[in-house]
């Protein structure tokens, strides 16, 4: 009886143990039906994405021929839009997805009667890069996951840079920046006095006016300097141009007055020349009639040919000088108009400095109000309302530039441009009290700072 009830127990135990291990087993084949579950759907939507997507030059991929020694490889596709393969050469890829890549290596290897019937596999190895520039800390290239949104692109990045810290301390850079500013508005006094100095000197006048507003921080001992050292250009320049003139005025006076003096002798000679002819003519006549000798009459003759010789030569004389005082005064003409020419090229060159050096003022002025505006902040909460964001984009047909959003989902390729924008309360008195907008440079809220900063 005993010996019974040892045996069901004992049956009981192995039934129970048989159980748990069954149910055991019955528990991991569900994990394993899970997991299996969950691959395949991760494995069925990266294949989605990737029979999707276009291929483009840059990217890598990996191409796969049943049965061929070359294969599989991995290829680059080049600048051109194509790839280089074993035994087909170049093939086009670009605008293609893999799946339509495969069947056309397929068709390649059954038109040139390489394979009769291929088994090609394309799969992406490696997406081209995407590109982020602006105001983020680190710009540059990374490789692009399918799936990032602008705000994974940011945190790549190393995410905003709105102020022009570069990570330093804020006062040692609004120090720097203050004396970026104050070189700045040196160079600008110098060039509205050099404006001023070569528009005086395009009038020909000895003098010019000096601007009447020089900044209080140069201090009046370097404006007087500035102003007396254009002002000894201008006397300078002038005499300079005075001389080059006078020398070329006077050589014009000199030719006027030889060619007078040889106008005058040329008279006196064809005078001269005309008596001789009549006094030749009545000896002619008086030969004629036997009252002199031939030999009278060469002697006269001979003195009439040199005389015409002496006026021919008078002539060419007085040619030639009136072309030397052609010469001279088309000289003269030439010197003003390259002077006149050169003063307007400088005067465009100084106005094209001037606004480059009064942009970058504005500039610093900016930085200077948005770092104590806006400060470090490099959230999209923080600054809500001032992130631009914009993505050039290229298809297939043409290239286009999109505004986006932290949620717009980025492309292999894509060039992203982040900047800064101060807002509409960036500029307004009344969000900004006196000490805010007096401390960047001292000027008070008399400031016209520019639209975009940042970048």
């Amino acid at each position: 009886m005993n010996r019974c009830s040892d045996q069901n127990l004992l049956s009981a135990s192995w039934c129970r143990w048989l159980f748990a291990r069954l149910r055991d087993a019955s528990s991991c084949a569900c994990a394993i039906c899970s997991s299996l579950v969950v691959l395949l759907a991760l494995l069925t939507a990266d294949i989605s994405y990737a029979e999707g997507y276009t291929l483009d030059t840059g990217d890598v991929l990996r191409v796969s021929v049943l049965g061929e020694p070359s294969y599989p490889l991995e290829v680059v596709i080049d600048d051109a839009g194509s790839i280089s393969l074993p035994l087909l050469g170049e093939i086009p890829a670009r605008g293609f997805t893999p799946g339509a890549l495969s069947q056309a290596i397929q068709l390649a290897f059954q038109q040139q009667k390489l394979i009769l019937e291929p088994f090609v596999k394309v799969e992406i190895g490696q997406h081209r890069p995407f590109f982020i520039a602006g105001a983020v800390a680190n710009p540059g290239s990374y490789p692009f996951q399918p799936g990032i949104t602008v705000r994974h692109a940011l945190a790549i990045a190393g995410g905003f840079r709105p102020s022009a810290t570069r990570g330093g301390v804020p006062a040692l850079e609004i120090a720097d920046l203050r004396s970026s500013r104050a070189n700045l508005t040196l160079e600008e006094y110098r060039l509205n006095v050099q404006l001023a100095r070569l528009n005086a000197e395009n009038r020909q006048d000895k003098s010019f006016v000096a601007p009447s507003d020089p900044p209080i921080e140069l201090g009046p001992s370097l404006i007087r300097e500035i102003v007396a050292s254009e002002q000894a250009q201008l006397e300078a320049r002038l005499a300079a141009f005075k001389d080059e003139i006078s020398y070329f005025e006077a050589s014009l006076v000199r030719a006027r007055k030889e060619a007078d003096m040889i106008a005058v002798a040329r008279e006196e000679r064809e005078k001269t020349a005309t008596i001789q002819l009549k006094e030749l003519e009545a000896l002619r006549a008086m030969r004629k009639q036997g009252l002199i000798t031939n030999t009278n009459i060469l002697t006269m003759e001979r003195a009439q040919t040199s005389y015409r010789a002496d006026l021919a030569q008078s002539e060419l004389q007085q040619t030639q000088k009136q072309q030397d005082m052609m010469n001279l005064e088309s000289e003269i003409r030439r010197k003003r108009q390259s002077h006149e020419i050169e003063l307007i090229a400088k005067i465009q060159d100084t106005q094209v400095e001037l606004g480059k050096v009064q942009s970058q003022i504005r500039s610093v002025a900016d930085k200077l109000l948005f770092l104590f505006s806006y400060g470090e902040q490099r959230t999209f909460d923080d600054l809500q309302g001032s992130v631009r964001i914009s993505i050039f984009r290229r298809d297939q047909k043409s290239a286009h530039t999109l505004l986006a959003s932290e949620n717009t989902e980025v492309k292999p390729g894509d060039v992203i441009e982040v900047s800064v924008e101060a807002n509409k309360a960036f500029y307004a008195p009344e969000t900004l009290n006196s000490s805010t907008m007096a401390a960047p440079d001292g000027t008070g809220p008399g400031m016209q700072p520019s639209a975009v900063i940042g970048q």
